[in-house]
């Protein structure tokens, strides 16, 4: 039953990194963008950390599984390119764009596919 709660949250924290990290490229303005950032993706990406290291405890996988690191370094990629991006008004590009969303699209793969493991 921990199991499937933790698992419930980290959905729900996929979800609003996922959420913010398209509002902050997506709103019209900067404001907007800043608060998608840092008032959901921001939290969405600190909980979905930290759900994911207590639900790796709860399974055999190692945490340094290279599917595992490979889906942190993207999802911290993801998030430092979303902060770029709201920092000053004129980064929004298609590029940002991608630079936000391949690596979180990347990252929930690897989540659930666990290559490598």
């Amino acid at each position: 039953m921990l199991y499937l709660a933790l698992h419930f949250v980290k959905v729900i924290a996929v979800a609003l990194l996922f959420t913010g990290s398209i509002g902050a490229v997506l709103a019209r303005d900067i404001d907007d963008r800043r608060r998608f950032a840092y008032a959901i993706a921001g939290p969405g990406f600190g909980l979905s950390w930290i759900v994911g290291f207590v639900l790796a405890g709860t399974v055999p996988f190692s945490l340094l599984s290279t599917w595992i690191l490979g889906g942190l370094a993207l999802s911290f990629f993801s998030l430092q390119v979303v902060l770029y991006a709201v920092g000053k008004e004129g980064r929004r590009t298609p590029l940002t764009a991608t630079l936000i969303l391949a690596p979180l699209v990347a990252t929930a793969a690897r989540m659930v596919f666990k290559p490598g493991s």
